[in-house]
């Protein structure tokens, strides 16, 4: 088959002035030949004209031998295509050309008389089948003709149904309008909401209000609606911003790399597959805003969630005034009897007294083993690996006990100066062993948990809630003096040992061991203003004497080894122990003293996952919340006396004095190995002040619940009924509420998410506002393809129709022009180069550099098969068929 020689003319080149609708340049391709097919073996002659040249639209070189040239005429002037028409003059328009099918089109009356050039074929077409119809069988030149027929005239059967701009009461304009201020609106609430970071409080909670799971759903839906909103304004503000450039006809247009912008929004993943885009399009002004809202549209429901979705979190300290019901005096006996939880209260034979006495014996004797038995425990784990090496008595381990059998209650060794048993031997020369023992408020529990205070408990805050109390309360103490004396220094404190003492004839087991009559008390001379007993040596340690209103105790006999008595008696604020250890030949003599400490603060810390725990913070001049800093009028405690018949009850439950008959009591035991037979604290175990303290540290807890919060009683009654008296306290709380905001430094950098959706958003609304409505969005892709179809080819963007435009395409400038007289919108070039960047320089690629596209194009495989059917079995069907 002969080739004809060919020129290159540049379609839609900017060289070419511009050509009336009705020019007499127009070139139409007709079907004029017969020949339709290039599946025939013979090639159709193409007409002998030697003022015309044959040249190829598309290419600058023929192509292959293989590939039938097809040409067109070399025109003195330009395509109708080139540049909207300058007349305002209607286009030639036929019926056929209204129904866009250019390859049936019939020329009009001026077009006729034109010299139609028959496209050649390669073989003469099949008379059986009908004229106007393809072949069934596809063939790979019959795209030739379509791009021919379809690229030979402008497409003046468009007429734009619609004009490009849309006015402010247009739907669309509007819900863009309200999406906008929605977004806007909403995202500055949510960035004001994560600055203050509100606590909820009782609105979210589980037992009133919304419930968290539904909070922070309701939150996340809101941030999603955010972000969806978000994207949607700003890719409308890209779509309009580019759009409205381009229309402007000395501006620098839009680039194929800028209308990609909008993707990197809606789906942040391009920036990853096409990154090439960024290098062009991201280092512009509307670029950098594009990368920075697609960061923040990442990142907003993450942010959210971070610093706006409710979440746990501990506020700051609050100073409160909180209210508990307050009931009876400290240590009020009636009150502790009939506190005491028992079903026999109104059944018991001997009367209610008799049956709340029995019950609280028995709690008592309970509470007391198990204090006892968990300080042993203590001690034991340091005797045993021997870590302890202390003697300072604010350093040794203290007791613990348990109120309602879930909140663990910690003492502390409080006015530690006096338990120097160092100094107390050099004052005295004899072993002083004295130790105080503070425990917190039992009361505090109550007043925290009363709903009147308002705290939300864990329980509110599905079962994981915290909070912490420093409640400026006294604290009850217990006093424990331990001093060790000879038989002779003690013999006046014995009533075997007074010469008119009288004895009992029966004696006892114990070798060598005298006792009192059964009625021995009633041979002690009872309490008148003058008689206070024998004079002892230990008058000044025990503070006895008429100086001290305070008579000293009398016992009915010497205990024996491991043994311990008891008096009660003595009609003073303290009860008594004598005990006698086996490593030492003296006796020690405890005395027990109880009063309400102001030197403490009491701590209450409750968490749904670890549990309840008071304990009592004392001795620290730093505390602000102890209650002597609050009250600074209160500088001394006194003894209540009150407490002894407390006391009294306690002894009496665990037979204390079981030494009087010899009973050799496994407490007593345990208790009189503990004396200190050195003017030292032993670092390896407890001394017998620290293991009595403990021992009746349940006297403490029973004695002050439902006591009042202050130093004394300010009611007339000493107890009242229930649920009685609100008394209120001051007290720093630090709680624990569903909030808005941050739980992690590292967490604030989301700030600056929110923030830039503010100002995005912000910018966004105010260029809405200012415009009088919309533009046709030509980055749409459904508009960009409509306008694209319809718009001149240009070498601009040469090469790039199979594999897509790469590089030079991306940067090339093109605006949007309108033809009046067919009503018609379409794309040009802004320019024939690039305005900046390396391709600057380029009007277009050059011929080492541009896609020649000579290897075989896959349109014929892709045209050929089933989209979703692989292509190995595309061929086995082909074979079966």
């Amino acid at each position: 088959m002969s080739r004809m020689p060919s020129a290159h003319i540049p379609v839609g080149a900017k060289s070419s002035s511009p050509t009336a609708p009705g020019s007499d340049h127009v070139l139409f391709i007709t079907r004029e030949s017969d020949c339709t097919s290039l599946r025939s073996e013979e090639a159709c002659a193409w007409p002998s004209n030697p003022d015309h040249d044959l040249v190829s639209p598309l290419e600058s070189t023929p192509p292959s031998p293989s590939v039938l040239e097809i040409a067109t005429l070399r025109s003195k002037h330009s395509m109708a295509w080139d540049d909207p028409p300058k007349s305002s003059a209607p286009w030639n328009d036929t019926e056929a050309g209204e129904m866009g099918d250019l390859g049936r089109a019939t020329p009009s009356k001026d077009d006729s008389q034109h010299h139609s050039i028959p496209i050649a074929t390669g073989s003469v077409p099949n008379s059986s089948r009908p004229e106007g119809h393809f072949v069934d069988e596809p063939c790979r030149m019959d795209g030739d003709d379509i791009l021919y027929k379809r690229f030979s005239r402008p497409p003046i059967y468009c007429d734009s149904r619609n004009d490009v701009h849309r006015k402010k009461h247009n739907w669309l304009s509007m819900s863009i309008l309200a999406l906008s201020i929605y977004s806007t609106g909403l995202s500055c609430l949510w960035f004001i909401v994560a600055i203050v970071q509100p606590r909820w409080g009782p609105q979210i909670s589980s037992s009133g209000g919304i419930l968290p799971s539904t909070a922070s759903l309701v939150c996340a839906m809101f941030a999603k609606t955010i972000e969806i909103s978000f994207v949607t304004v700003f890719v409308t503000f890209i779509g309009q911003v580019l759009t409205r450039r381009a229309f402007v006809k000395r501006s620098k247009g839009m680039t194929l790399a800028e209308m990609t912008m909008r993707n990197w929004v809606i789906q942040p993943g391009f920036l990853i597959t096409h990154s090439e885009t960024l290098p062009y399009a991201g280092m512009t002004v509307l670029g950098v805003v594009s990368l920075v809202a697609t960061i923040a549209s990442t990142f907003y429901t993450t942010a959210s969630d971070a610093l706006v979705a409710p979440k746990l979190k501990f506020g700051g300290w609050e100073s409160k005034t909180l209210s508990g019901y307050v009931l009876a005096s400290y240590a009020n006996p009636p009150f502790a009897r009939e506190s005491c939880q028992t079903p026999l209260r109104d059944n018991d034979p001997a009367g209610i007294d008799t049956a709340g006495r029995a019950c609280l014996e028995v709690q008592y004797a309970g509470q007391s083993y198990r204090n006892l038995m968990s300080f042993m425990g203590d001690w034991d784990a340091i005797n045993r690996n021997g870590t302890s090496a202390t003697v300072d008595i604010s350093h040794r381990p203290v007791g613990t006990a348990l109120l309602y059998d879930n909140t663990t209650l910690t003492s502390a060794w409080i006015e530690v100066g006096f338990s120097n048993t160092i100094k107390n031997f050099e004052d005295h020369s004899r072993i002083i062993n004295n130790v105080t023992l503070a425990m917190p408020h039992p009361s505090v529990y109550d007043a925290a948990t009363n709903p009147v205070n308002k705290i939300l408990q864990p329980n509110d805050l599905s079962g994981v809630g915290e909070y912490a109390i420093k409640a400026s309360v006294v604290s009850p103490a217990l006093n424990v003096m331990c001093v060790n004396m000879s038989p002779d220094e003690l013999a006046p404190l014995v009533y075997t040992e007074w010469p008119m003492g009288k004895l009992n004839s029966n004696g006892t087991l114990v070798p060598g061991q005298r006792i009192g009559p059964l009625d021995w008390e009633q041979h002690v001379p009872g309490l008148s203003k003058t008689e206070w007993l024998n004079r002892t040596l230990v008058d000044n340690v025990f503070r006895w004497g008429e100086q001290y209103n305070r008579r000293p105790p009398v016992f009915q006999l010497y205990p024996a080894d491991f043994n311990m008595v008891t008096n009660t008696t003595a009609a003073n604020d303290a009860i008594y122990i004598l005990t006698k250890s086996a490593s030492i030949t003296n006796y020690t003599l405890c005395e027990m003293r109880s009063w309400v400490s102001p030197l403490c603060s009491t701590h209450f810390n409750i968490s749904g996952t670890a549990g309840a725990h008071m304990y009592a913070h004392c001795d620290d001049p730093e505390d602000k919340d102890s209650y002597n800093h609050v009250h600074p009028e209160v500088t001394f405690s006194v003894p209540v006396v009150d407490w002894k018949n407390i006391a009294d009850q306690w002894r009496l439950s665990m037979d204390i004095n079981g030494g009087a008959q010899n009973n050799n009591a496994s407490n007593a035991r345990i208790l009189t190995q503990f004396v200190l037979g050195e003017p030292q604290l032993n670092p390896l175990l407890p001394s017998m002040a620290e293991a009595l303290a403990v021992y009746a540290s349940s006297t403490l807890i029973i004695g002050g619940h439902g006591t009042p919060f202050e130093h004394y009683w300010r009611h007339e009654k000493t107890q009242l009924g229930a649920p009685g008296a609100l008394d209120t306290f001051r007290a720093s709380i630090r709680t624990q509420e569903y909030t808005s905001g941050h739980v992690a430094e590292w967490q604030k950098v989301f700030y600056l998410v929110l923030v830039l959706v503010v100002v995005i958003n912000v910018v966004c609304l105010a260029y809405f506002l200012a415009r009088s409505g919309l533009v046709t969005d030509f980055t749409e892709p459904q508009n960009l393809f409509a306008l694209a179809v319809n718009s001149p080819p240009s070498e601009q963007l040469k090469g790039s129709c199979g594999g897509g435009p790469v590089k030079r395409d991306l940067v090339v400038p093109w605006r949007v022009a309108y033809a009046s007289g067919a009503n018609h919108y379409f794309f040009e070039e802004a320019s024939d180069r690039p305005w900046r960047g390396k391709y600057a320089g380029q009007d277009l690629l050059s011929t080492d550099t541009a896609y020649r596209g000579r290897q075989r194009s896959s349109y014929d495989r892709l045209s050929m098969s089933v989209s979703w059917m692989p292509q190995a079995w595309q061929a086995s069907l082909s074979k079966l068929r």
